[in-house]
């Protein structure tokens, strides 16, 4: 069985390195087309979305692969998703809520899954190391 998780692990991680592969082609594509031709705003606006494309079957990978996983993990992922989107929601609000009285330079909202993505990279990584002191 150990084998089988491995394996299910490994195919994993090359699919999971295969969409951001696809992902930053398809940026870089978008991109260079974008600056070699005068094309129209809707046609700007379709190309500026496209790169959201890969992240969305990534995603798709991602909650596929959760869902094959023992209900202890599936639980600290779930408790560092809720910790991301926490953190992340409240920074987020205040510093909207700052930029109303205080004259901030602007955020790309584009940084918003990154930024949930390494939140909840470091919350798993505090559980996780946490868990491994209890035993």
């Amino acid at each position: 069985m150990t084998s089988e998780l491995a394996r299910k692990k490994k195919k994993f991680h090359i699919h999971f390195l295969m969409h951001i592969t696809m992902f930053l082609a398809v940026l870089a594509l978008s991109v260079a087309v974008n600056e070699s031709n005068d094309l129209s705003a809707i046609n700007k606006g379709y190309l500026a979305i496209t790169p959201v494309i890969p992240i969305i079957f990534l995603l798709r990978l991602i909650i596929t692969y959760y869902r094959t996983l023992d209900e202890y993990i599936q639980s600290v992922m779930g408790e560092s998703l809720l910790w991301a989107v926490s953190i992340v929601g409240c920074c987020a609000m205040a510093y909207g809520l700052l930029a109303e009285m205080v004259e901030v330079p602007s955020i790309n909202l584009a940084f918003m899954l990154p930024a949930l993505g390494i939140v909840f990279g470091i919350a798993q990584f505090i559980q996780l190391r946490g868990d491994t002191h209890e035993e």
